[in-house]
């Protein structure tokens, strides 16, 4: 189990830092908000469509972790190709690579939750299961926190070079997580389309699942538009874009404190009610403080047609 969340750790918080430090390096060599949005949301949306695909595969795997691993080995790739051709080729050719590395994005997150109930005893997955969210709002916390980090002191390009090594120390952990017993079956295994359509009724009949899961899609529409917003934030509230990820590693250590408790005492909550209380919007992520005047940093990052005319 120690050697699962080491690994699960180093790549979520690869993951988390990657976003932002695309973000960072994308406005840094571009110029552009809307372009360096376009780079982070091309290798974000793209999961939403690999996550279930990668999912059916891993199910039927008998050697998960080697696929796993050949995922995240991939993803590191798309990482270094997208850092490299950036402001080299044209727009469109990277914002390709990044949808096609996106598509791998889930194996850095759900694909270690998967292998859980082959990890641990059947006696402690509930434990393992908060320890595993644990790891989640760890690499909340520190991977934006570190891409801001390294991209104030090192530049943005390092940032990112920084994610993906974090998320290759993963590969280890990932290639030598457990065999499956084949499972013996009476008929054919159906296909992978046949799995997936197979999950999504399952989600469908069960209600709580999937209310659970539209509230998910919901909220990570929002958590994507508040990542993306942080660097301008930062850059005219805090005075440099990098100091603007660590919004979302104050957001990701209230998180922290959350699940600790919940580690504790699982039964503290209704799964329902926690759902309700973690998505229920609040003032103090809908609001940002305006300084009274910029600050040399900030005029120094702006951008010409983010310049107000001073006359």
């Amino acid at each position: 189990m120690t050697l699962y969340l080491t690994g699960a750790t180093a790549a979520r918080t690869g993951d988390e830092m990657s976003g932002p430090a695309l973000l960072l390096v994308g406005l840094s060599v571009t110029g552009s908000a809307s372009a360096a949005s376009a780079l982070l949301s091309a290798i974000t949306v793209s999961a939403a469509v690999g996550g279930p695909v990668f999912g059916a595969l891993l199910d039927r795997a008998a050697r998960p972790g080697r696929l796993l691993a050949g995922a995240l080995a991939v993803y590191c790739a798309a990482l270094l190709v997208i850092l490299l051709s950036l402001g080299r080729l044209p727009l469109p050719v990277v914002l390709a690579t990044a949808v096609c590395g996106g598509l791998l994005g889930p194996a850095l997150a759900g694909g270690w939750t998967s292998q859980l109930p082959w990890v641990a005893a059947q006696e402690d997955l509930p434990r393992a299961n908060a320890l595993d969210a644990l790891t989640f709002n760890t690499a909340s916390l520190a991977g934006p926190a570190l891409a801001g980090a390294v991209a104030m002191t090192a530049g943005a390009s390092v940032s990112v070079v920084v994610s993906l090594a974090l998320i290759a120390l993963a590969l280890p952990a990932a290639w030598t997580l457990p065999m499956r017993a084949p499972a013996v079956r009476a008929e054919p295994s159906p296909s992978v389309v046949a799995d997936l359509v197979a999950g999504f009724a399952a989600i469908g009949r069960a209600r709580p699942l999937a209310r659970a899961t539209l509230t998910s899609v919901v909220s990570y529409v929002g958590v994507g538009m508040l990542v993306t917003c942080t660097p301008l934030l930062g850059e005219r509230v805090l005075g440099s874009t990098g100091s603007g990820t660590f919004l979302l590693a104050a957001l990701a250590a209230t998180s922290l404190l959350a699940n600790a408790l919940l580690a504790r005492r699982p039964g503290l909550l209704r799964p329902d009610a926690t759902i309700l209380a973690a998505s229920s919007p609040s003032p103090s992520r809908c609001s940002s403080p305006r300084p009274s005047r910029p600050s040399p940093c900030s005029r120094r990052w702006r951008w010409p047609e983010r310049r107000r005319d001073r006359s």
